[in-house]
């Protein structure tokens, strides 16, 4: 039978007396826990309760309390938080309107999957647009007042949409990481002896470090790596970038396993 990086964990794992049935694993993806599924027959020869296999988006979902909605529904809730914010005389189609949401839409995830006050990054970006439009010039077109007042009141439209959004328990990626991350300590405390086992990631967003770090400081959790030591002893391989990042500037590889 050929090893995998999912049976050597799974053999770590019996191999240390862990209640299989009793773990909860988190995967990077729904298809890499089918895996997992099907490796479980090579490790148990007793019969089990299946332990609990979930991807990262459902874990988090679950830390969050909310789900994910759909980008058209996101749009329409962000519209009506425009509409609600911004004067009738000023207000673009939704059509118009639509072209430059979606993009914002997109910054909004990533500022809160990596945890980025809020508050800050919107105030550093007006500050950004108004140098960029010589705003300390006494004439401006009605133009560029305009487009600085937009910029002004992007954190406004972000608390109100995000207000709008939690009200109704849903989310959108980033929103429901940042809400996981501020959760997880009321997750764990209300966690008895059940233990979480992260495996296969890689690249992981600020969210993830530190939702998976808090669990390893609670003793909750095991972390393994997918990486050779010949790739992560090696500082030029790209094969280990991501993995010597987290070795470096955290703790996030303390009581944790590199495959290999």
């Amino acid at each position: 039978m050929i090893t995998t990086f999912i049976l050597d964990v799974l053999n770590d794992l019996k191999k240390n007396n862990y209640n299989l049935s009793k773990v909860t694993f988190v995967l990077p993806s729904k298809r890499a826990g089918l895996f997992l599924k099907h490796q479980l027959v090579h490790v148990i020869q007793d019969t089990i309760f299946v332990p609990d296999i979930i991807s990262i988006e459902e874990f988090v979902e679950d830390l969050s309390g909310l789900k994910t909605t759909s980008n058209t529904e996101l749009l329409f809730e962000f519209y009506n938080s425009y509409l609600a914010l911004t004067k009738k005389e000023d207000q673009d189609t939704f059509e118009s309107f639509s072209k430059w949401a979606q993009i914002l839409l997109q910054d909004f995830n990533e500022i809160d999957r990596y945890l980025i006050p809020q508050e800050n990054i919107f105030n550093y970006l007006s500050d950004i647009q108004e140098l960029t439009h010589w705003s300390v010039e006494a004439n401006q077109t009605e133009f560029v007042k305009k487009y600085l007042q937009f910029w002004n009141k992007l954190y406004t439209y972000y608390k109100h949409f995000t207000k709008q959004l939690l009200d109704k328990s849903i989310g959108y990626q980033g929103l429901i990481y940042r809400k996981a991350a501020e959760h997880c300590d009321t997750y764990i405390n209300n966690l008895t002896d059940k233990q979480h086992v992260f495996l296969g990631f890689n690249a992981l967003n600020t969210a993830e470090e530190n939702i998976i770090q808090q669990f390893l400081k609670s003793g909750l959790a095991k972390v393994y790596w997918d990486i050779d030591s010949v790739f992560i002893n090696n500082p030029k391989h790209d094969a280990a970038l991501f993995t010597r990042q987290h070795k470096k500037t955290g703790n996030i590889l303390k009581n944790t396993h590199l495959n290999g």
